[in-house]
């Protein structure tokens, strides 16, 4: 199961993260001895099975198919039912469940006040509720820092009002990671005598989480001391040295990679200044580039009129080019009509010109004729008949 953020997964997080966990299902251990547990919100149940060893039953209930199939193939038990449901609707009788554990589940939630009605709802009536929540003050405001799988988080008043508007008792505890020393053998499995010096400040403000015990009536409220867990892997020393030494080898690779950093830096100037006297070059080249093309602007402008008129020109000429080609069709209909008109004039003529030939050869015999016969009259008139004739007064053609 991947780790997200919104659920713990042992061995998916750092030891300091888990034992906070870890040390609240401790705490709530101790108030579950033979109980039927409700633990709401149980995530991948490691918690659960926690509680299951005091118990006398636990029901896990958690809204993540995932999570409750992860929890049942890693932290199973005989007393231990796992459960897919919502904690807004539980799959539960009411009065049902001596115990019911809700840790850090409140501020994920949209309906807080259901959820807490709800709870109130399933548990009998001197049942009691171990509910936790990160304390906002340190929490967000104080790191500046926003968990998004939270919808609402609570200060100290804020949370205790919260809880008092169901539960009529409620006591509050605080919880912090502090160092500690211990001096022991845990081979021994003695009882550990804790010693819990006085705590300066304010824990309402200073705390990292509120633990809150919560009954319907304040005679139900349990004695409980103050509670301390002593994790197995805490070695606050061998971890600070650990962590020293990791910090060191990371301030040394830091280092490295300063250094090759100084050292491209270095070729990135030179690359820069290089890069800038290309540019002025460039700019000087581009302040040219653009003086021509001001030139080939105005140049083109200049093309650009003449081919305007150009085409006007070529515009009229089209037109006059159809006025002609109209003429020249007109011409040469008017061509055609006037060719069969002079080849019509042509064979009259050759007509005219055989009828002029034949005319003149009539006109040359007529000719050849009357010459003749004015030779006969020539002679008729010389002759002595006619000049006879013409004493006597006879009439005789002219």
């Amino acid at each position: 199961m991947e780790f997200t953020g919104e659920r713990i997964i042992p061995g998916s997080v750092d030891d300091d993260l888990l034992n906070e966990h870890l040390c609240r299902y401790r705490f709530a251990q101790l108030l579950v001895e033979d109980k039927v547990v409700l633990d709401v919100g149980s995530g991948v149940g490691y918690g659960s099975r926690i509680l299951a060893e005091k118990a006398g039953a636990v029901l896990a209930v958690d809204v993540s198919e995932e999570a409750v199939r992860y929890a049942g193939e890693r932290y199973a038990g005989e007393n231990i039912e796992l459960v897919v449901g919502d904690c807004h609707q539980l799959p539960l009788a009411s009065d049902s469940v001596d115990v019911v554990v809700s840790f850090e589940l409140i501020e994920h939630l949209q309906g807080q006040q259901a959820h807490l009605l709800e709870v109130d709802r399933v548990l009998k009536p001197d049942g009691l509720t171990v509910i936790s929540t990160p304390n906002r003050v340190f929490y967000s405001q104080e790191s500046n820092q926003v968990n998004p799988f939270h919808i609402h988080e609570f200060d100290f008043q804020e949370f205790l009002d919260f809880l008092k508007s169901v539960f009529s008792s409620v006591q509050i505890f605080f919880q912090n990671h502090v160092a500690g020393l211990i001096v022991g053998n845990p081979s021994l499995y003695r009882e550990v005598t804790t010693c819990l010096q006085a705590e300066a400040g304010d824990p309402e403000a200073t705390s990292n989480y509120f633990v809150a015990v919560c009954t319907r009536d304040r005679e139900k409220q349990p004695a409980l001391g103050n509670f301390c867990l002593l994790p197995g892997t805490g070695n606050l020393l061998r971890d600070r040295q650990q962590n020293i030494q990791r910090l060191e080898e990371e301030v040394a690779k830091l280092d490295r990679a300063l250094t090759q950093l100084q050292r491209e830096y270095e070729e990135r100037t030179s690359w820069a200044l290089q890069l800038n006297r290309q540019i002025k070059s460039r700019d000087r080249s581009l302040m040219r580039l653009r003086a021509e093309f001001e030139d080939r602007t105005r140049w083109a402008e200049a093309l650009s009129r003449q081919f305007e008129d150009r085409s006007r020109w070529a515009e009229e000429l089209s037109q006059q080019v159809e006025e002609r080609d109209k003429a020249i069709v007109k011409l040469q209909s008017e061509f055609g009509d006037r060719s069969r008109w002079a080849q019509e004039l042509s064979q009259q003529v050759e007509e005219k010109d055989k009828a002029i030939v034949k005319l003149q050869a009539e006109f040359e015999d007529r000719t050849q004729w009357a010459l003749q016969l004015d030779a006969k009259l020539q002679a008729i008139r010389q002759s002595k008949l006619y000049k006879l004739a013409r004493l006597l007064g006879l009439k005789v053609g002219a």
